[in-house]
Parts: structure tokens; C-alpha cells; sequence
């Protein structure tokens, strides 16, 4: 029998009502188990070895921020009065702003199941009440990604943008697999100009097979012409890589090692290991699952060393399970020089989600985290000679390297949502946590995306 861990509460897969679940570790794994009495047991691996780490995580769980207003009442309890309801514990760190639902590609997995029956599009002044939305429930700095779909598709995006900039959004970034940047660098000026802050750019791979496989067809040049397209224009971007077993796994350090190459353009890799929604609602099995420590371990042996998983400590804004990140200096001497230490613990204790919004408006660094509080001696030498040196440096060749696996119906915690920091705006005026807007079950339903969503489709 394994050790138990503690009691939450799950989803069913089938007709999503909420059912009682535990956690519980065998060896070096955790599992997260749980019945439906009309549907039967299911089980999910949430962490692959390292499970002393997975409890030591526990101690990064600092203590709430509440958010700023409640939209909607507890009715019938999470997770189905989402709004934000007055059980939610966490502040908002990030809002999503999903403007089409349209794609100019057909992959395989898509979390928002992108292009389905029927199109959603708002027009500007349903965008303008979703930022509405924003601004009252947010506190400053505020920080918006706009997401779809592909969002490039609308020829008005750089108006969107604008729009957000002159109604008072601090932070926005665009979420995009960059196609028609390549293509078309007057339109990514535009972009630009109108206010846009970093592009969060889909990049899942360095070579044209992985390409192919998830996504029909080799992008790998398209995507290259659109980072030197950015490189020119001066805009910056993150790398967000979509991990899947057996397709680009085995890439997690070469795609670091590209991204390096990009520094100051690329400010970052994001890595998302695959969850289960949307065009993959199949039960996957333990072989199927990304976790944490498998990530970590694939960037420390990858980078031969480069980056270690000590490197790496929890977000602290969300559950200490839900994120991970790093933020080195890239030296001339072309390593990568960590600055976050995960026996130093997190530097930023109060009003953590403040921290991290500032964090992401400043372009993905970890500001909050100084060599001198993971114990680094100030008296460091670089390539180029003193610590002041170092610092200035720091200040453009930068590289974060994050984490985030988001959760799907069959590993779904409700705890952890009540303390998710990442909102998506709905166009009937609510905040939603992502990982439950997208949440769908084995025939395709939600609770929310494509509730809410088709009511305001385009006829």
C-alpha cells in the first residue's frame, strides 16, 4: 500500500461532477486517485520520480492573496459557480483573452480545439467589455495575454492591442505560432507600434519531423524567418514548447540551446507538457504523461549540466505545483550562468502575485530572485572581469526557463484551482481559471469553453 498524501477533490472524466480523491505515493511516484459511483475508479500519475521533492514542495506554499472583487455567488460549489466565486483564494497574476477560435493549422493537439463547430470572433466592442472585465478585476501592474485560434488571423489585431494600451492594460502579449509574422513583417511592425509587449511564440521542436508529426507539415524555416523577423522589428519573445512523449522530448536542451542563439530577441523557453483536453480526450496512460521531474531531469542531462533541476524553484503565486522556472545570464563565454538556487527558497514572500505580474511585465525576468539570496558570493568574477559587469549583463542576455503543467480531467485538483493565478476573460464577463475553462471530458464537453463561447458565435 502506498503512503497516503492528502485528500482533494477531482472530476469525473465521463459526465464531470465533482468526486472525492487522494493522493498517494508508491516508490518514487504520485498518484492521483478517485471514483465516480455511476463511472467507475480512475488513476493518474501526477509526478514521476522524485517524490521527496513533490513533498518538500509543499513548504513554497506561502500564503494567499485574494483577488481584488468576486463576479459571481456559491451556488452549487466549484467548480461550477467559476467567475471569480468567493471561494477562490488567489489574486490574478495573468489574463487570457482568446479573440477567434480560427487556425491556419490543424495540429493534432490543440488545448483550445481550434476551429470546431461553429466561430467564435468578438467584435471590438466585445473586446472592449472583456477588458473592461479586466481592469476591474485586476490589480496593477495588469498583464493580458491575447490567445485564440490563431489571433495573426485578424487583420485588426494591432487595433486590439491599442485598444488594451489606451483603456490602461500594462502588459500584453500575443500568443501566436508566428506563421504570418514570417511572412509578413509590416503587419508584426504594426503589432509592435500598437503597443504589443512580447510575442509567447509556439516553437516545439528544432527539427522539420517533429514538426511534421504534430503539426502536418515542416514549420521549422517559417519559424526561424519569424524570429529574425522579431530580431529586426526589436520585438521580444518567449519560446513556448508543447511537450509530448516520443515526439520532441528528447529536444528539451537543444531547443535551449536555440534559444540561446536568440538572446536578447528570445527572452525565454516555456515548456508545457501535453494535457489531455480538447482534440485528445482519450485516457492517457503513465507512458502518455510529461511530469515535472521528468522535465527536469530531461534539461539537466540534456544541457550536460548546464542547467541542474536544482536550479529551478516553485512559482509561488499558484500552487507550488503548478510551476517551476530558472533565470540564468548567458556569459560570452556561450554558458548559461544560473541565478536561481532551489535550496535558497523564494525570495518573495509578500504579495507574491504583485511580484509576478511585475515579473512578467518586465519581460519574463525573475527579478525577485538575486544571486546574493541563493548564497552566490557578490565577489563573482565573469569572462570580463567584475560583478558589476555581471549585473549589467544581466540586464539583456537573460534567459528564463519555466515549466507549466497544466491540468486536464483526468489529473484535475480542485485545490489547485481555487489558487490558480491564471484567468481566462469570457466574453459574459467573468474570470475564469484556465485550466478548468479548458477542462473537457471523454466526449468533448466543458463546463465552460464551448458553453460559453458558442453562445457568441458568429452566424
Amino acid at each position: 500500500m502506498g503512503k497516503f498524501l492528502g485528500k482533494t477533490e477531482s472530476l469525473c472524466p465521463v459526465c464531470l461532477g465533482k468526486v472525492h480523491a487522494t493522493k498517494v505515493r508508491e516508490g518514487d511516484n504520485v498518484y492521483l486517485e478517485k471514483k465516480c459511483e455511476d463511472h467507475g475508479s480512475y488513476r493518474a500519475i501526477i509526478w514521476h520520480g522524485d517524490a521527496d521533492r513533490y513533498e518538500d514542495f509543499f513548504r513554497f506554499d506561502v500564503e494567499a492573496v485574494p483577488p481584488k472583487i468576486r463576479h459571481t455567488k456559491v451556488e452549487r460549489g466549484c467548480p461550477h459557480d467559476c467567475g471569480i466565486c468567493p471561494v477562490h483564494k488567489q489574486d490574478i497574476c495573468m489574463v487570457v483573452m482568446e479573440v477567434n477560435n480560427r487556425c491556419n493549422l490543424s495540429c493534432f493537439f490543440c488545448f483550445a480545439d481550434a476551429d470546431p463547430a461553429y466561430i467564435y470572433e468578438p467584435d471590438l466592442n466585445l473586446i472592449e467589455e472583456m477588458y473592461k472585465t479586466v481592469l476591474k478585476s485586476s490589480r496593477r501592474p495588469i498583464c493580458l495575454q491575447i490567445s485564440g485560434g490563431e489571433p495573426t488571423l485578424r487583420d485588426d489585431l494591432p487595433d486590439i492591442v491599442a485598444l488594451g494600451k489606451d483603456m490602461g492594460i500594462d502588459h500584453i502579449e500575443v500568443n501566436t505560432n508566428g506563421i504570418r509574422l514570417a511572412k509578413d513583417i509590416d503587419y508584426l511592425r504594426r503589432l509592435k507600434e500598437s503597443g504589443t509587449n512580447v510575442l509567447y511564440f509556439s516553437f516545439d521542436g528544432v527539427t522539420g519531423d517533429v514538426w511534421r508529426r504534430i503539426c502536418g507539415t515542416d514549420l521549422l524555416n517559417l519559424k526561424v524567418r519569424a524570429i529574425e523577423n522579431c530580431a529586426e522589428v526589436g520585438i521580444g519573445m518567449v519560446l513556448v514548447t508543447r511537450l509530448i512523449p516520443d515526439i520532441n522530448y528528447h529536444q528539451v536542451g537543444d531547443i535551449i540551446q536555440f534559444a540561446k542563439k536568440w538572446i536578447p530577441t528570445v527572452k525565454g523557453v516555456h515548456f508545457q507538457p501535453i494535457n489531455y483536453v480538447g482534440r485528445y480526450p482519450n485516457q492517457p496512460g503513465d507512458e502518455d504523461r510529461v511530469t515535472t521531474p521528468d522535465v527536469l531531469r530531461a534539461v539537466e542531462e540534456q544541457t550536460k549540466g548546464e542547467l541542474k533541476v536544482e536550479n529551478f524553484i516553485p512559482g509561488s503565486c499558484s500552487r507550488p505545483h503548478c510551476e517551476v522556472r530558472s533565470l540564468s545570464i548567458l556569459m560570452e563565454n556561450g554558458r548559461l550562468f544560473p541565478l536561481t538556487q532551489y535550496s535558497a527558497g523564494v525570495a518573495c514572500k509578500e504579495d507574491v502575485p504583485y511580484h509576478v505580474r511585475k515579473q512578467v511585465s518586465d519581460l519574463w525576468v525573475w527579478k525577485c530572485i538575486w544571486p546574493e539570496e541563493t548564497g552566490e558570493s557578490k565577489e563573482v568574477k565573469t569572462a570580463s572581469g567584475s560583478w558589476a559587469e555581471l549585473v549589467k549583463r544581466a540586464q539583456t542576455h537573460y534567459l528564463t526557463v519555466s515549466l507549466m503543467p497544466f491540468q486536464d480531467v483526468w489529473n484535475i485538483e480542485l485545490e489547485r484551482l481555487e489558487k490558480c493565478c491564471i484567468y481566462e476573460v469570457t466574453p459574459d464577463k467573468r474570470i475564469i481559471p484556465f485550466c478548468l475553462f479548458n477542462v473537457s471530458s471523454v466526449d468533448d464537453r466543458t463546463l465552460y469553453r464551448h458553453e460559453i463561447l458558442s453562445k457568441y458565435a458568429k452566424v
